[in-house]
């Protein structure tokens, strides 16, 4: 392979890395709210009630709203870890099972982050802050 090659090509993975640790590239401003580019329907002519209790929140919405168009069971799946690192899925894990609050690691408006991050240090490549 030529040099220049390799080192574009090192140069476009590192970019690409990049582009995927930052998670701040899903955050997008939408009106006066900022909120994930995944998420960008709910905030076409929809008000805040749409997954919050009211129009005006105070406080963030309750698991089965993101279990409304979010599958458990699917989530578990998705982030499933190998046999020895099992209990290392932040869906279902050695500490809370399937039982921890979205928003204690999922953010609409602001970045957030992984609450496994305070005492461990395995990294969540696909985790969007």
């Amino acid at each position: 392979m030529k040099p220049q090659l390799k080192v574009l090509l090192i140069v476009i993975a590192a970019l690409f890395a990049a582009g995927t640790c930052f998670a701040g590239e899903t955050l997008k401003q939408f009106g006066d709210k900022k909120g994930r580019s995944y998420h960008a329907d709910l905030y076409n002519g929809n008000s805040c009630d749409s997954c919050h209790n009211n129009a005006k929140p105070t406080t963030f919405p309750p698991d089965f709203v993101c279990f409304d168009c979010h599958d458990g069971d699917e989530l578990i799946q998705a982030t499933s870890r190998p046999d020895d690192e099992k209990w290392q899925n932040p869906h279902n894990n050695m500490h809370y099972g399937k039982d921890v609050p979205c928003m204690e690691c999922h953010g609409e408006h602001q970045e957030n982050k992984s609450l496994c991050a305070g005492c461990h240090s395995f990294d969540y490549p696909n985790y969007k802050k």
